[in-house]
């Protein structure tokens, strides 16, 4: 049980992708982070809830300029529950300091026995 749990602890840390943004970014282009966390069939929803309210949660940390979240309606994949966390950042620094802080590393812990999977993506919106 132990290596399952440190697999999963692994996914659910901080995923992101490349280290360095862009040479050609401009100071006004936002960063989002955008996580999709599939919930095993058995998960309760008084769990579920709690990950939701620990993901708004870790919105009000400083860094963080925006969040939104969702539960995904997929018709092909009805046995499946999973909720979607989108986090926005100035930077990538304020993204590395979330992923850093320790209300984030308490997060991650949170239900991770029910947790499938975990999917992240960075990326960066452009500016108008």
């Amino acid at each position: 049980m132990l290596p399952k749990f440190i697999a999963l602890a692994a996914c659910l840390a901080f995923i992101k992708g490349p280290q360095t943004p862009p040479k050609t970014k401009s100071n006004k282009e936002l960063l989002k982070h955008v996580v999709v966390v599939t919930f095993k069939p058995e998960t309760s929803m008084d769990l579920i809830r709690k990950v939701d309210v620990s993901f708004k949660n870790l919105s009000k940390l400083p860094m963080v300029r925006a969040y939104e979240w969702g539960i995904v309606k997929d018709a092909k994949v009805k046995d499946k529950i999973k909720h979607v966390y989108v986090t926005t950042f100035s930077n990538q620094n304020d993204e590395d300091a979330y992923g850093k802080s320790a209300e984030h590393q308490k997060h991650i812990k949170l239900g991770a026995e029910n947790i499938e999977s975990v999917e992240a993506i960075d990326y960066f919106v452009p500016s108008k």
